[in-house]
């Protein structure tokens, strides 16, 4: 199966249309997502939910479950390729390839994680990803970058040492923060607030919309505003659940994924400047270290790393595309 690269800027794979059989009258997506109310990406998730219904006229509707109601992004992908969870939102993407394009210091942003997928190799990544895992990539969420927050003032890298961070569990996490020279501790998300309040960890990271959303900020001191990950998080739709939409209701899906896209970017530089203004109400010091000896302590990971993944060759494409200025 050969993919439309182009239709990924629109946020969707394409595919042929093969139903096995229609949807009834009010048929229910279960829509998983991490983000709470509050976060720029529960708005996106309300803008699909609110342009869905609105296009199918009763033929579908859309349940929003925040905050990892469902479960662990791994545990809602499993619920995708049986179709007991239709879509999803969340920092997993479901294959390596693309999810370790959040290497440290390897994106800008979210349109040079669009321009990687323009690649040839990329039709690959996600063929195998229907093949293997029964899911497929339909688009993306912008998020704010990766910050680091901690109980004490972090002021420079040489700050970060020998503190205990809450990690994801993912290597690249791990390894990144182990480079800073801090004290990795990976953790399910569900537990990070209790580790803070009882001094399992010292801090942990995250983009700051997260921190302020899951209350964060009332066991730490400080905010370190690093940009140390540029991920986006992943809009996924169960492969069980496309086969039976009809073209135009799969249509419905991607414009519904392009419009809450656009309505979470919209809001996020707004948020970010009032999510910032209320952790210095709150008493937070917000600081802005020297990113250059992040950049180069992380070096290491991303070379070892992004090589392992891609292959020299493709590696070095990926870095020039994602240093790029892209609009």
């Amino acid at each position: 199966m050969r993919l439309d690269r182009r239709t990924v800027l629109r946020g969707a794979l394409a595919a042929p249309f093969v139903a096995n059989a229609a949807v009834a009258q009010g048929t229910e997506i279960r829509f998983g997502t991490w983000a709470r109310e509050g976060e720029a990406q529960f708005v996106a998730a309300t803008k699909f939910k609110e342009v869905v219904e609105a296009g199918a006229q009763g033929r579908l509707r859309v349940t929003v479950y925040g905050g990892n109601q469902l479960g662990t992004p791994a545990e809602m992908l499993a619920q995708l390729a049986t179709n007991t969870t239709q879509v999803m939102a969340s920092g997993d993407p479901g294959i390596r390839e693309i999810e370790y394009l959040a290497l440290p210091y390897l994106m800008r942003g979210l349109a040079n994680h669009l321009a990687v997928l323009e690649l040839p190799e990329s039709a690959k990544w996600q063929e195998d990803l229907v093949r293997r895992r029964r899911v497929r990539l339909l688009g993306f969420q912008p998020r704010n970058p990766r910050q680091i927050s901690a109980n004490k003032v972090i002021n420079t890298i040489e700050d970060l040492r020998g503190l205990k961070l809450r990690s994801p569990e993912q290597d690249y996490y791990v390894q990144s923060i182990a480079a800073l020279g801090a004290r990795p501790t990976p953790m399910a998300f569900s537990e990070v607030y209790q580790a803070l309040q009882l001094g399992v960890v010292d801090g942990q990271e995250n983009p700051i919309e997260t921190i302020w959303a899951s209350k964060f900020f009332e066991v730490q001191k400080c905010v370190a505003m690093i940009d140390y990950i540029a991920k986006p998080a992943y809009v996924m739709v169960g492969e069980p659940f496309w086969n039976r939409l009809s073209a135009a209701d799969r249509e419905l899906l991607r414009r519904a994924e392009s419009e809450s896209r656009t309505a979470a970017a919209s809001i996020m530089p707004g948020q970010a400047t009032e999510v910032l203004d209320k952790f210095r109400a709150a008493g937070l010091a917000i600081t802005y270290p020297d990113k250059a000896p992040f950049i180069a302590a992380t070096q290491k990971v991303r070379d070892e790393l992004g090589t392992r993944i891609w292959g020299a060759e493709l590696y070095r494409r990926i870095v020039e595309i994602g240093a790029r200025q892209i609009a």
